[in-house]
């Protein structure tokens, strides 16, 4: 029983200094009204010079774009590069398959293709010609 009593003394004495002290920093704190005013924040935009810079060092300009001359000729070569890659892929296919000597059914298939797209390429580039 004293036991107890002097464990309780001792609770609530913690809890009589603890609430003095809470008491004691609230006192310390400055009264009256807190006024709170807005914070204005501006976004400032700075432009990186190296952005929408193309070669020849002027904003938004292709010549390709400008020079008819420069977009024929652009045109003419990939349509060219065009036709220039679809017969080397004709050629590798024809030396692979002919190599054994034996062309099956899926390797016909895809050299009839490869000629469709060589054919549709020259087609292409020949009525580019037609017109320019």
């Amino acid at each position: 029983m004293k036991f107890t009593n002097k464990l309780l003394t001792l609770v609530f004495a913690m809890v009589l200094l603890t609430g003095l002290a809470a008491i004691s920093v609230s006192a310390q704190s400055r009264g009256g009204r807190v006024i709170r005013r807005p914070v204005i924040v501006r976004q400032y935009y700075v432009p990186n010079p190296y952005w929408y810079r193309n070669y020849w060092g002027y904003d938004y300009y292709d010549p390709y774009f400008y020079d008819p001359y420069l977009n024929e000729r652009r045109q003419k070569y990939y349509l060219e590069r065009e036709l220039r890659g679809n017969r080397e892929e004709l050629r590798k296919h024809l030396e692979k398959y002919n190599a054994d000597g034996v062309l099956t059914a899926k390797e016909k298939a895809e050299l009839a293709d490869d000629y469709r797209d060589v054919e549709k390429a020259r087609r292409n580039l020949n009525n580019f010609n037609r017109r320019y």
